[in-house]
């Protein structure tokens, strides 16, 4: 008679634990809520890629002082589609500080930055 092999069970892949990991991954999606309850969905600039290191030459230019009028003229957007790079930066870099972790759940395919419109019940 052999002896059976115990049989060891194996550990489900564990998925993303941070809103930065989930967000690399691909795996959740930022979102703002309008007023009346729509969604506008966020664009996340990953570290390292293109539209980051864009969206970053316009954030140094800014801080340079230059407008974003001029900075839209010289790169040929909108001056909305400029706001919206540097915008979109920020948003990077919160999410990068944690700013916005006690926001995402492990499973949770979309998180809630911030709602359009909310009164602030500690100011009125």
């Amino acid at each position: 008679m052999t002896a059976k092999k115990p049989t060891t069970a194996k550990a489900a892949p564990a998925g993303p634990t941070t809103l930065q990991e989930a967000l690399a991954a691909k795996a959740v999606r930022l979102v703002r809520k309008r007023r009346n309850g729509t969604l506008r969905s966020l664009p996340y600039l990953a570290s390292g890629c293109p539209e980051r290191k864009d969206a970053e030459q316009v954030a140094t230019r800014r801080q340079e002082g230059e407008t974003v009028g001029t900075i839209a003229v010289d790169l040929n957007l909108s001056v909305a589609t400029v706001r919206r790079m540097t915008e979109a930066l920020a948003l990077a870099q919160q999410v990068e500080d944690g700013d916005h972790d006690g926001k995402y759940k492990p499973g949770d395919k979309q998180v809630v930055i911030s709602v359009v419109g909310a009164v602030d019940t500690q100011t009125g």
